[in-house]
């Protein structure tokens, strides 16, 4: 069996509902890497908030984080490492007109920082803090004096019902050639503003080329709209069941089982042809 390069979401895919990874689905990805086979996460989350995950799986392949924007490996040298930014004046410019929107916060992250600033006046923020961190231990204010240089990525948090408005605002302020606008699919209403041209794709392609494997070999989980361009691209595009449905038209393949099911992990161990002890047959 050929080399598989195996590029995993997180949240909702690798991880279940309680935002954990279970022993099955650990096993099988140490096991799929022990066989040879590269396994990376592909994640619209910043280092910060992936690396214990990271570290608790045992990968020792690049990450990508900020959904496509960041490409690294966290415990040795890379020589195909990347870094895509939006220009600092882009974040300060939403600094300052955002009293003149529906934003009520601001996170500005590079990839060991996170910056934030609320804004008063709107509805209340945001609920996934993790995200949207509120403590300063957690963040620095997001000031001139602190932010020296580009970042991954901008978070807005809006007020409810204001991301079509707020989207078109944004992307006739500084065009598709500076960035590249998305809105979650969480509950929250989130604006991610991307370095132009970037997605979960741009990651993936980085890794297949750097670890010279076939597009046959290419396999991409998700469960997400973030996902879309990294399920198009992958020959197995494999959309987790309990994903969004709207992906179906770009996957190949779907997983028989949920994410609190070990969907992802069953799925490998049957193509791999893994022999887990532990798992949920």
């Amino acid at each position: 069996m050929g080399r598989k390069l195996i590029g995993i979401d997180l949240d909702h895919t690798t991880l279940n509902e309680a935002g954990q990874v279970s022993p099955v689905t650990q096993k099988t990805l140490q096991a799929a890497q022990a066989a040879g086979h590269i396994v990376a996460i592909i994640t619209g989350r910043p280092p910060r908030l992936t690396q214990d995950i990271y570290d608790q799986i045992g990968l020792k392949t690049p990450m990508i984080n900020f959904n496509g924007g960041l490409g690294y490996n966290p415990n040795q040298s890379w020589a195909d490492a990347y870094s895509y930014q939006v220009k600092r004046e882009i974040v300060f410019d939403l600094v300052e007109q955002a009293p003149n929107l529906a934003v009520n916060t601001i996170v500005a992250e590079q990839a060991q920082q996170v910056f934030g600033q609320r804004f008063l006046g709107h509805e209340q923020g945001p609920t996934n803090l993790k995200f949207f961190p509120q403590d300063q231990e957690q963040r620095a204010a997001l000031t001139p004096q602190n932010v020296q240089g580009d970042v991954n990525a901008i978070l807005l948090h809006v007020t409810q019902n204001a991301i079509p408005q707020t989207q078109k605002w944004l992307k006739a302020r500084y065009g598709k050639d500076q960035v590249t606008v998305k809105t979650w699919g969480a509950d929250d209403p989130v604006i991610e503003v991307a370095p132009a041209g970037v997605a979960k794709d741009t990651g993936l392609q980085v890794l297949q080329r750097s670890f010279a494997i076939k597009s046959d070999d290419v396999y991409a989980f998700g469960d997400e709209m973030n996902d879309l361009e990294m399920l198009s691209y992958a020959k197995h595009g494999v959309l987790m069941v309990n994903g969004n449905m709207s992906l179906k038209t770009v996957a190949n393949e779907m997983t028989d089982y949920t994410n609190d099911e070990d969907g992802l992990a069953r799925y490998l161990q049957k193509v791999l042809k893994l022999d887990i002890q532990g798992d949920k047959k």
